[in-house]
């Protein structure tokens, strides 16, 4: 058992499990839990938490969980839907919070219409923002010129 143990950690190329797979051994190898905690700087918890999915489940009880979540009020299709309608009329995140309460009759916050609009469909910012008249046009490479040289 022990060398299958020894084999699994080294193989393993899941952190989380590997880590566990670790605690187990050095339990194994006759240290206590206070110690295994110091070494993996983990608290104690922790290991006894571990030790208990171990006796329970075997490798299988240390595997990480899917954390699920709740699911969302529209899906990613009606999401793709609404980015289609309001394509090209330059929205701000708060306009489409509004857009999508008022014509599908959900209740999105804005952090929440935020994160499904820049991190889940990865849509870009249509909103224009005011440009500085006095900025030459080639600014960015001025920028680029003047911080290469220092």
């Amino acid at each position: 058992m022990d060398r299958e143990l020894e084999d699994l950690y080294r193989s393993e190329e899941e952190v989380d499990l590997r880590e566990r797979l670790q605690a187990v051994l050095l339990l194994y190898d006759g240290m206590k839990v206070k110690e295994v905690s110091r070494i993996l700087r983990r608290p104690v918890r922790t290991v006894e938490d571990w030790v208990h999915r171990w006796n329970k489940g075997g490798v299988k009880g240390l595997r990480t969980k899917p954390h699920t979540g709740r699911k969302p009020i529209l899906s990613y299709s009606e999401w793709e839907r609404v980015l289609k309608e309001i394509e090209g009329k330059g929205m701000t995140v708060r306009d489409v919070m509004v857009y999508v309460n008022t014509s599908r009759g959900v209740e999105y916050g804005y952090k929440t219409t935020w994160w499904v609009l820049r991190k889940k469909m990865r849509a870009r910012y249509g909103k224009p923002y005011f440009q500085e008249e006095r900025r030459p046009p080639d600014a960015e490479e001025i920028l680029k010129k003047g911080y290469m040289r220092h």
